[in-house]
């Protein structure tokens, strides 16, 4: 990059469900200053995306491509990912693999986390006419309840009340569900959070968005150009399916709830989703991303 500055800015907190996998990686745990922790976010590995616009995401066998972006800037280092979500959190992420901003002009960008691949098998579609999105909000904020407690014993803001930003919706013929959550919170902040599961042949890849209201509107159109530059190789493609092929214990509406981490499983009519988001310990998280860290860069013609 010609300029190598991070732009420190607040974002609320973000509800954020993340499955638990058997990935490890040291996370220093040691007290630091916020000075601190820009300066050694600023020596992480971040590679723009004006040099290199194809992040190989190796656990899903998939790749995203940037190159259509504005501007992207890139952190795929295991370990540094883990020590920014742990830094930013105060909680650990084992399940997040790739931190990427995403710029939509020099000032307007947002935030993409790549999850660890979940080799479950082909997802069905059969039980998306079972999903109650409205069922889904009450149990979220049933959820929430318990959780404030804890927020309030670590010294953050509570939830206050849960929206659909955007309902969950399937779109089969790119392979993935998405949905947006509009989070409020009591001391008058808000924030979006919106996760779009990124079907293959063998399973899925989870990419959670976090932004801010100012872009809300726009932000359909830029998860939907994500997902689209976001490609199984082939042969591994959710069109890939042939029979025979591992079919998951769920479908993509259980997919829904699960990800949500709500006792919505048990209406989609699949018993079985849930033995199976139990076994990966699937639960909610309260992500209390105070900052985020940004590398910007002049725009270059490519």
């Amino acid at each position: 990059m010609k300029q190598k500055t991070i732009n420190f800015f607040i974002l609320s907190f973000t509800i954020f469900l993340l499955p638990i996998y058997h990935l490890s990686a040291a996370v220093d745990k040691s007290p630091i200053t916020q000075e601190e922790m820009i300066d050694n976010v600023y020596e992480f590995d971040w590679v723009s995306s004006d040099i290199n616009s194809q992040v190989n995401v190796l656990g899903s066998n998939a790749s995203l491509n940037l190159n259509q972006f504005y501007y992207a800037d890139i952190l795929t280092n295991y370990s540094q990912v883990q020590q920014l979500m742990f830094w930013a959190n105060g909680v650990e992420y084992p399940s997040t693999t790739h931190y990427i901003d995403i710029f939509l002009d020099n000032e307007k960008s947002y935030t993409i986390n790549i999850a660890k691949f979940t080799n479950d098998g082909y997802i069905k579609g059969d039980d998306w006419d079972n999903v109650d999105a409205e069922s889904f909000i009450k149990e979220l904020k049933s959820g929430s309840e318990k959780a404030n407690k804890e927020r309030i014993k670590n010294g953050y803001a509570t939830v206050e009340d849960i929206t659909w930003h955007i309902k969950p919706s399937y779109n089969k013929e790119l392979g993935y569900v998405f949905y947006s959550l509009l989070v409020k919170f009591n001391d008058g902040s808000e924030t979006y959070n919106s996760t779009a599961m990124v079907l293959g042949r063998k399973g899925y890849t989870d990419i959670t968005f976090l932004f801010k209201d100012t872009i809300a509107n726009v932000m359909p159109t830029e998860i939907d150009k994500v997902v689209k530059n976001f490609k199984y190789n082939q042969g591994s493609q959710y069109t890939d399916f042939k029979s025979g092929d591992k079919i998951a214990a769920y479908g993509v509406g259980a997919l829904v709830a699960g990800s949500l981490g709500i006792k919505g499983l048990a209406k989609t009519g699949a018993l079985a989703a849930v033995l199976a988001f139990a076994k990966k310990a699937w639960f909610i998280v309260l992500f209390p991303f105070i900052f985020l860290f940004r590398k910007l860069s002049p725009k270059r013609e490519k």
